[in-house]
C-alpha cells in the first residue's frame, strides 16, 4: 500500500500537515560552472498549507537573486487563459460514444460513483485521469492539503509580485499528453487505493509534507528509493514511473544548463523527486561537472 501511493502524489504535480516551524527549511540547491554563472534548484511540493510558510529566508534571498523563476507550468496564467483552460479540461472528457466504464475495472467504478461526489452519467464521461484527479483531491482534503498553498502557486505569487520573468521548463500540451497516455490499469490501481484506504492515504501525504517542509532529504530519498523499487522491468507500472519522473529529467537538465551557460541566474522550482535521486537533477549536474551546493539549512 505505503509504495504504491507514494506514486500517486508525483501525479498531483501534473494536475492541477506539517508540525508548525518557525519557518519552513526545504531543500535547496545552488549550482555553479566555472565561468561563476550561478542557478538555484529548488524541490517543490504541489500542495500544502499555511503552517508551511514562510519559507526559509534562504529560498527568499534566492528568488530575490534570480532574474528567472522556472516552473514546470505557471498554472496561474493557465487557470487564467479561458482558451487554455476548456483545451485541457475537454481532454479529460470522453466527447464521442466511449465512456469510463470501458476503462475501470467494475469494482473501481462502483466505488467511485458512491464515493467521488458527482452524477453518475457525469463521471461516464470522465477519462480515468480525471476520476485520479478527483480521487486525489479527496485525499488531500482529507489530509488539510490544497493546492492553492502548494509552493509553486505561493513561489508564482511572489515572483510576479517582485517582477521576475516567469517561464515554464515544460509546454502544457507535452503534460497534457503525458497524463492521457498513462496506463489504464495504473490508474484503477490508485483511484481504488484512495478510495478504500482515504485516511491512511491523508496520513502518508502528511507525513511527506512534513519531511519537505523540515528539508528531511534522506526521507524524502527514502521515498523515492521505495518508489523505485515498487515496478517490476518491463510492466506498466515501471513505464508509469519512467514517465512521471525519470524521462522527464532529461528535459530539466538541458534547461538548467541552457542558463547557465547564457549566464542568467534562474531559481528552477520543479516537484522534489525531480532534484533528489541519483538520477535527479542536483546529481546529473554534478556529474556533468557543474559545482552543486544544498544551501539554507
Amino acid at each position: 500500500m505505503k509504495k504504491r501511493w507514494i506514486a500517486a502524489l508525483l501525479i498531483a504535480a501534473l494536475l492541477l500537515p506539517a508540525a508548525a516551524l518557525s519557518e519552513s527549511r526545504p531543500l535547496l540547491y545552488r549550482v555553479t560552472d566555472e565561468m561563476g554563472h550561478t542557478i538555484y534548484l529548488f524541490g517543490t511540493i504541489h500542495v500544502g498549507n499555511q503552517d508551511m510558510y514562510p519559507l526559509s529566508g534562504a529560498v527568499e534571498e534566492a528568488l530575490a537573486e534570480s532574474d528567472v523563476l522556472a516552473v514546470e507550468l505557471d498554472v496561474q496564467s493557465i487557470l487564467s487563459n479561458l482558451t487554455a483552460l476548456l483545451r485541457y479540461s475537454a481532454s479529460l472528457v470522453y466527447l464521442t460514444g466511449d465512456d469510463a466504464a470501458n476503462h475501470l475495472s467494475e469494482e473501481t467504478y462502483r466505488l467511485g460513483i458512491e464515493k467521488l461526489g458527482y452524477a453518475e452519467f457525469l463521471l461516464r464521461r470522465m477519462k480515468p485521469i480525471a476520476w485520479y484527479s478527483l480521487a486525489d483531491e479527496y485525499a488531500y482534503s482529507l489530509a488539510g492539503l490544497s493546492s492553492d498553498w502548494g509552493v509553486d502557486m505561493q513561489l508564482l505569487s511572489k515572483a510576479k509580485k517582485l517582477g521576475k520573468t516567469v517561464e515554464e521548463t515544460e509546454s502544457l500540451d507535452g503534460q497534457m499528453r503525458l497524463l492521457l497516455d498513462l496506463p489504464d490499469e495504473v490508474l484503477d490501481e490508485q483511484i481504488y487505493l484512495i478510495l478504500t484506504n482515504p485516511e491512511e492515504c491523508a496520513e502518508e501525504t502528511r507525513a511527506l509534507a512534513e519531511m519537505w517542509q523540515r528539508g528531511d532529504r534522506e526521507g524524502l530519498e527514502a521515498m523515492l528509493v521505495l518508489q523505485e523499487e515498487t515496478g517490476n522491468e518491463g510492466d506498466s507500472y515501471e513505464a508509469f514511473n519512467d514517465a512521471l519522473i525519470y524521462d522527464r529529467n532529461e528535459g530539466f537538465e538541458e534547461k538548467a544548463k541552457a542558463y547557465l551557460k547564457n549566464g542568467t541566474t534562474a531559481m528552477i522550482a520543479i516537484g522534489a523527486f525531480h532534484i533528489l535521486g541519483q538520477d535527479g537533477l542536483a546529481a546529473r549536474l554534478a556529474r556533468a561537472g557543474y559545482q552543486v551546493e544544498e544551501i539554507g539549512r
